[in-house]
């Protein structure tokens, strides 16, 4: 292993052999600490200040700007309540005007103020209903409906306070419940006065809620933002997102401290944290005539989201600011530590070289030394004055050795371990181990040198050479002698040491498939199939031969190859009560004996369990007739014993005849007829069907030495075919006198159908002058509903001839394309409802072959019909054609594809669409009978065609229809 040159600084060599003492620098290392930790508690203060003035900062610009959107959104509020509450206010003063030149109310003309309250209501969409009262609160006159019931509204709090209170100003009443149509408005009334000033009725206006509702879902307020309109004491008259339960309730004694601002300022901006949550309030005062108050209520959550977020990523990023501050001051602090630590390691390793029980020398370049060890002194027996004036090749080595050679060496290899001596002062001269280093920086090297004096371990050395070789010689003699008596040894023999095989014989090698001198030292665990059973094994081998014993059992061994082998194992101590000396085994390969008897044991477990568990009854007979081995499933069906039947002939148990049926004498009988039907009598008396399987089993002659018999009862099956043939013959009849009722009745079903389509074009076509009235609606539902109706007799029809094989074609030869323009023109009207445009490949060469055009035409029109119902508006339709070979048959087919942008079909329902009454779970509502694209997949079934369905990988459902091809003729002409 090469061993490259240490390069250092050699700073610290000159402070740990300087004669001056190394200067202590803690009182330095300790200031800059303390200078440390005061910056970064200065630097944390400053982030910290920052990040609460920035939030500070961004909470008051967050909140001014919600200010102002939720005021400008009041005042855009206010206006259009305003607005909508002036023109109700003047339609009430017109209305009151003429009432008051008609006479007044005893003189009022009800169908005259039915009219003019009917036009106000028209030309006013905030206005739901104008009504007017007479002096006795009963109603005179209604805006919506004439004649009026008479309804008394006196109990009504507005009435009771116009007739209390003679101001004919507009009044704004509390949110109620019509009693002419039962739904909510907000009432705004007015006294009526006679000539005399006396009061005459009042009239009442009810303002639609959905009117302002409808205004507020156009502004598409953000989540959060809710909008309430109050009158000027408190009581809420509406609120979006609208809320029943609190219209009518007075918030201003929940909250009077907002609508108390509002007597010195008409607006307001404030926070509201009631029960009902958080929220900032904008509220406007109205300056109209009918005053209200606006209310803009934003969710605090919501309206701060943004900020909350800022405030996060400011914390994180000064959160990170102050972990990178936090690393970079651990950092700085540990390294300062370990400065302090080299200074503190720095005085001990001086002093732990200079007590150092080794020698230890450090040499320049030249081979001078510049430092000893007090070691080395007392060694040599030189001063260490003397010694530092001396070079490495005066004190160490004999003359043959030079400082330039271990220089040389040193300079390649960085370090080296030689032997060499010691020449001390008195002469003498000691062995020595050295171990030398080169150590260098830049510009100087040192050799360190450490020195150990070895002159006992080389005397040691040498007697223990001297008793090994004596040991060697005894060792050699005792194992030929082992080795003569392993190798004579059929079985595998093995000699462990703590559980390491150390000795096998050629029987070992044999069986285990390893070589003599590669397993010696390997561990026993290695021929062993698993840790778990070698540890098992291991323990019960301990725990006998602690005894004294021998052990013998049988292990799963595995040899070298990795093939497994079962085997006896004997094991017995070496040296007896002594097993840590080593065990020997003798190993005998058992798989043989074991496979068969595992073998025979599961052939006759599986045999039994086989019979007893089997439905069918088994029974096994020898030459002599006799009942050899039955199962419980025979038993049963006798009520006899297994033992009772055991030594029985079957002429016994159920006579000769059905024993001579069931056990023919002759086995050339069994041997042709290996299966046969025999009614058999069971133990409850009855007599059952039985399915009866033979077999023979021949000696060694090749004669019938046993016969065997399986018995089924097959009574369950045969009612069950009796049942399922009288249901398939009863459900036949059923389906041909639904199709056979379908056929006959088509002229009944569909002559109906035509006089209503024709009442209803009649009916539109004289009503088309009018196309607003509602009996040109009316005309149009019932020919929608007819046309509906008739679709599905058709498909009704064509499914019952289809089902009856009624469905006649007039085949002939056409060209494709023709036929798919003439589909087209019957879908074109749908298409332009859709705004689809219909991509037809009309560069594609043409193609021939014999259909039903007419039949043909109907798929056509089945698979364009679906395909515009699928598809988005403004979308394509594309058709295109194909000519190539049949994937099934392989014979030359011509056809088309149609697909649409629509959603696909879902992969699970592609075949399911095809069955009767069956559609895509995508489909629209309506979506159609589900017959039609049956009806197509029959029709094209018998002309030898297909049909199937597919998702185009960019989106979208593709239909294909293939028919056979046929060769074009010059002199074609194709069939109407």
């Amino acid at each position: 292993m090469p061993v490259y040159p240490v390069t250092m600084n050699l700073h610290w060599f000159d402070q740990l052999f300087s004669k001056h003492p190394h200067p202590d620098a803690r009182p330095l290392l300790r200031r800059l600490r303390q200078g440390v930790l005061v910056f970064y508690a200065l630097t944390l203060l400053i982030v910290l200040l920052a990040v609460a003035w920035i939030s500070y900062a961004d909470y008051q610009g967050t909140l001014r700007s919600t200010e102002r959107q939720a005021l400008s959104l009041a005042r855009s509020l206010d206006e259009h309540a305003t607005r909508s509450l002036v023109s109700v206010e003047q339609a009430m003063q017109n209305v009151a005007e003429d009432v008051e030149r008609a006479g007044g109310m005893n003189r009022l003309d009800e169908h005259w103020a039915h009219e003019r309250m009917k036009g106000k209501v028209e030309l006013t969409p905030q206005i739901r209903a104008i009504i007017v009262m007479n002096s006795r609160g009963t109603l005179a006159a209604h805006g919506l409906e004439y004649p009026t019931r008479r309804v008394d509204l006196s109990d009504r709090a507005y009435f009771a306070y116009h007739r209390s209170h003679n101001d004919v100003r507009l009044r704004i009443g509390e949110p109620i419940i019509s009693r002419t149509d039962y739904k909510w408005l907000i009432p705004l009334t007015r006294r009526i006065n006679t000539a005399d000033s006396q009061f005459d009725g009042v009239m009442l206006s009810g303002v639609e809620p959905d009117y302002f509702l409808r205004f507020y879902d156009s502004l598409q307020l953000e989540r959060g933002t809710s909008i309430q309109l109050l009158r000027t004491d408190g009581v809420l008259l509406l609120n979006h997102p609208l809320d029943i339960t609190q219209l009518g309730k007075n918030l201003r004694d929940n909250d009077s401290a907002s609508f108390d601002a509002l007597q010195l300022n008409r607006t307001a901006f404030f926070r509201d944290q009631s029960a009902e949550g958080d929220h900032f309030v904008a509220q406007l005062v109205s300056a109209s005539s009918v005053p209200v108050i606006v209310r803009v209520k934003l969710d605090t959550e919501r309206v701060l989201a943004k900020f909350v977020t800022d405030t996060r990523m400011r914390v994180a990023l000064s959160s990170l600011i102050l972990v990178a501050l936090s690393l970079m001051l651990f950092v700085l602090l540990r390294q300062i530590r370990r400065v302090e630590e080299s200074e503190s390691r720095l005085q001990l390793t001086q002093f732990a070289m200079d007590e150092s029980p080794e020698m230890i020398l450090w040499c320049d370049s030249g081979g001078h030394l510049q430092y000893a060890n007090r070691r080395l002194a007392e060694v040599s027996q030189f001063s260490a004055s003397e010694l530092l004036s001396m070079g490495f090749g005066e004190l160490i080595g004999d003359s043959e050795q030079r400082w330039e050679q271990l220089e040389n060496t040193l300079r390649i290899v960085g370090r080296q371990s030689q032997e060499s001596v010691l020449r001390c002062k008195n002469g003498q001269r000691v062995p020595l181990e050295l171990t030398a280093a080169r150590i260098s920086d830049k510009h100087r090297h040192y050799l360190c040198i450490t020195a150990r004096d070895i002159s006992e371990r080389l005397a040691a050395e040498e007697e223990l050479r001297r008793h090994r070789d004596h040991l060697q010689e005894m060792v050699t003699e005792r194992t030929a002698e082992v080795r003569t008596v392993l190798d004579a040894n059929p079985l595998a023999i093995v000699l462990s040491v703590q559980e390491h095989m150390q000795l096998v014989n050629p029987a070992f090698e044999a069986l285990f498939g390893y070589g003599m001198n590669s397993i010696n030292g390997l561990p026993e665990r290695l021929i062993h199939a698993s840790e778990e059973s070698y540890s098992q094994t291991r323990r019960a081998i301990e725990n006998r031969v602690a005894l004294g014993g021998t052990y013998r059992g049988e292990a799963e061994l595995r040899r070298s190859d990795g093939s497994m082998f079962w085997a006896m194992l004997f094991a017995r101590a070496l040296v007896p009560n002594e097993p840590e000396r080593g065990l020997v085994f003798i190993i005998e390969d058992v798989t043989a004996q074991r496979t068969a008897a595992l073998a025979l044991r599961q052939s006759e477990q599986l045999k039994r369990s086989v019979l007893d568990t089997t439905a069918d009854s088994f029974a096994l007979i020898d030459r002599q007739r006799r009942f050899v081995d039955v199962n419980q499933a025979l038993c049963l069906q006798l009520g006899i014993s297994r033992g009772a039947l055991l030594g029985q002939t079957p002429e016994a148990v159920w006579g000769e005849a059905i024993a001579g049926r069931l056990f023919p004498q002759d086995d050339k009988q069994l041997s042709a007829t290996a299966r046969r039907e025999i009614i058999l009598p069971v133990q409850d008396g009855q007599r059952h069907p039985f399915m009866v399987s033979y077999g023979l089993i021949p000696d060694d002659r090749g004669e019938t030495e046993y016969v065997f018999a399986f018995l089924s009862d097959i009574s369950r099956q045969k009612e069950i075919e009796k049942t399922l043939l009288e249901a398939k013959e009863a459900a036949e009849a059923a389906s041909h006198a639904k199709s056979t009722f379908l056929t006959n009745m088509s002229h009944e079903l569909r002559t109906p159908m035509h006089a209503i389509l024709s009442f209803s074009e009649m009916g539109l076509h004289k009503s088309g002058a009018n196309e607003a009235s509602e009996l040109a609606r009316y005309f149009e539902r019932i020919q929608n509903a007819g046309k509906r109706l008739l679709a599905l007799l058709n498909d009704l029809l064509d499914m019952s001839r289809l089902e009856a094989d009624k469905m006649s074609y007039d085949k002939a030869r056409h060209y494709l394309q023709n036929t798919v323009q003439a589909a087209i023109a019957e879908v074109s009207s749908l298409t332009m409802a859709k705004a689809l445009s219909l991509l037809n490949n009309d560069s594609y060469p043409r193609l021939l072959a014999t259909y039903d055009k007419a039949r043909l035409t109907q798929v056509l029109i089945n698979l364009l019909s679906n395909a515009i119902k699928f598809s988005p508006a403004k979308s394509s339709i594309e058709i295109d054609y194909l000519s190539e070979a049949d994937p099934v048959t392989g014979q030359p087919v011509v056809g088309l594809t149609v697909r649409d942008h629509g959603p696909g079909i879902p992969e699970g329902e592609l075949e399911l669409i095809f069955d009767s009454f069956e559609q895509s779970s995508k489909a629209p509502s309506p979506g159609g009978t589900g017959l039609g694209l049956t009806i197509s997949r029959r029709i094209m079934l018998d002309h030898g065609g297909s049909i199937c369905a597919a998702n185009h990988p960019e989106g979208g459902a593709v239909f294909t229809i293939r028919l056979p091809a046929e060769a074009p003729s010059p002199a074609l002409t194709e069939h109407a």
